[in-house]
């Protein structure tokens, strides 16, 4: 039965093969690509990290590849560094994703990430990290002021994780804003509003570094 999924890594296996790693939508598996050191072999090239790649594996316990098919390489945006940083990145949080989230609705999500990560690489991260906060347990409480429940919010505290009302925070800031439509809206990457993504991924490093204990290195 063919499958797909992301290729999260892969690790030397024997002397010419390779265990790779992928996500889907059923969450993290690994299959054993037998021969895919040897470029002669119809494995070679499966396990690079990024590519999304559709596959038919042995049904066993540990499957190996029998075939496979990339349906998008992560070779094109080898010329481009925010698209590599920003690919880099969201593998990185693939390696960390709760076995209990719910991949089947995740899996469809990230491989949409990918699929238009060269559009506007930093654009595509900053969504990308925003909703998967849902994932880690960590998701920003954007309705109400997280100190007093307060629903005349002015702005949103990296610190406390979410919105904070007026007798709460120094200076009102429209952070806010984007955070909520990034994290609430369901629409294509280019439908949603534009800003200062530097300062937003520089954020969102803080944001997973405190309420994660991951350090993205934005």
């Amino acid at each position: 039965m063919k499958e797909e999924g992301i290729v999260i890594k892969s690790i030397p296996y024997k002397e010419t093969s390779k265990i790779v790693y992928l996500y889907t939508n059923k969450g993290k598996i690994s299959v054993r690509a037998i021969g895919s050191k040897n470029t002669k072999k119809n494995t070679f090239g499966f396990g690079e990290s990024g590519n999304i790649v559709s596959f038919i594996t042995t049904d066993s316990d540990f499957p190996s590849l029998t075939e496979y098919e990339i349906i998008n390489s992560a070779y094109k945006y080898v010329n481009d560094f925010d698209s590599i940083m920003a690919l880099g990145k969201i593998i990185e949080i693939l390696n960390y994703i709760p076995e209990d989230s719910i991949h089947n609705k995740c899996y469809p999500f990230v491989k949409d990430i990918l699929l238009n990560l060269d559009t506007n690489p930093k654009k595509a991260l900053a969504i990308f990290l925003i909703k998967m906060t849902y994932n880690f347990g960590i998701s920003p409480k954007l309705d109400s002021c997280v100190i007093c429940n307060n629903k005349n919010i002015k702005g949103l505290s990296i610190r406390y994780g979410g919105a904070l009302c007026s007798e709460h925070i120094n200076e009102s800031n429209d952070k806010i804003k984007i955070w909520t439509e990034y994290y609430k809206d369901k629409k294509k990457i280019e439908e949603y509003s534009d800003t200062n993504y530097d300062s937003l991924l520089k954020d969102l490093n803080e944001y997973y570094l405190i309420h994660a204990n991951i350090n993205l290195k934005l």
